[in-house]
C-alpha cells in the first residue's frame, strides 16, 4: 500500500469523521437530515483521483433513537491530506440519500488561525 493510501487505516481520522459527520447532520439546515447520525465507518477501498483520493466502504447510519442501517459511503480526500497531518479537517460537503442508502462526504484541510 502506498503512503498516500494510509488514510484507509487511520483510525483517528475515521473516528473524528464519525463525530464531525454526526454533528454536521444534527445541525443541518435541512431539518430532514437532523434525525440521522453516524455510528462508524469501515473503509474497504481507495481510488486515486485528480483531486486526491476517494475512499469507499460501509457506514452505519442511525435514524432517530436506535435504528441503524448499513450505507455505502464515498469520502473524497484532497491531495494535501493524503501525506500530512489529518487531524485538522472540515466537512466541505455531505449528502445522504436515504432511498439508495448512500453517503457522500468531501473533506478539506481546515485553515489554521494564527
Amino acid at each position: 500500500m502506498s503512503d498516500r493510501h494510509q488514510i484507509i487505516n487511520d483510525t483517528e481520522f475515521w473516528a473524528r469523521l464519525e463525530y464531525d459527520a454526526s454533528h454536521w447532520l444534527g445541525n443541518s439546515d435541512d431539518k430532514t437530515l437532523r434525525r440521522f447520525w453516524i455510528d462508524g465507518f469501515l473503509p474497504d477501498s481507495i481510488t486515486d483521483t485528480k483531486y486526491g483520493a476517494d475512499v469507499e466502504g460501509t457506514a452505519w447510519v442511525g435514524i432517530g433513537g436506535s435504528e441503524q442501517f448499513q450505507y455505502r459511503f464515498i469520502v473524497s480526500v484532497p491531495q494535501k491530506m493524503l501525506h500530512r497531518d489529518r487531524q485538522t479537517f472540515c466537512i466541505k460537503l455531505l449528502s445522504l440519500d436515504e432511498t439508495k442508502q448512500t453517503l457522500r462526504i468531501e473533506v478539506a484541510m481546515e485553515k489554521h488561525v494564527t
